[in-house]
C-alpha cells in the first residue's frame, strides 16, 4: 500500500485522513476485533504506523539515497531547499517538509 507514498504522503490532511480510515476499517474487520477497541490500541498491539509517520519515514529513506544516484538530474532532488527558491503562496505542501516534521 506504500507506492508512491514518497509523493503523497504530504497531501491534504483530509486525504491522508481518508486512507487512514480504510486502514481501521480494514484492520478492524479482518482481525473481528470488537467496536471498543480503539484504532490507536490495534495500532500498537499490530505495531502499524499511523499513514503519516509512514510517509515521514519512506520519504526520509527516498531523501537519504538521492545523493548516490547516477543521474545528475535527481541528484538536485537532494538539495534541502527548493530549485530557484520560488515564492510560496497559499500554503503549498511540499515533500521536503516531512524532513523536518
Amino acid at each position: 500500500w506504500t507506492y508512491g507514498i514518497q509523493l503523497w504522503g504530504n497531501a491534504i490532511k483530509s486525504n491522508i485522513n481518508k486512507i487512514q480510515t480504510f486502514q481501521n476499517i480494514a484492520l478492524r474487520k479482518l482481525l473481528n476485533f470488537p467496536p471498543y477497541v480503539s484504532n490507536y490500541s490495534i495500532q500498537q498491539d499490530l505495531r502499524i504506523n499511523p499513514v503519516k509517520d509512514e510517509a515521514k519515514l519512506y520519504y526520509k529513506r527516498f531523501h537519504s539515497r538521492l545523493p548516490n544516484h547516477p543521474n545528475p538530474l535527481i541528484k538536485i532532488l537532494a538539495i534541502p531547499s527548493i530549485p530557484g527558491n520560488p515564492a510560496r503562496r497559499l500554503k503549498r505542501n511540499w515533500c521536503r517538509n516531512l524532513l523536518n516534521a
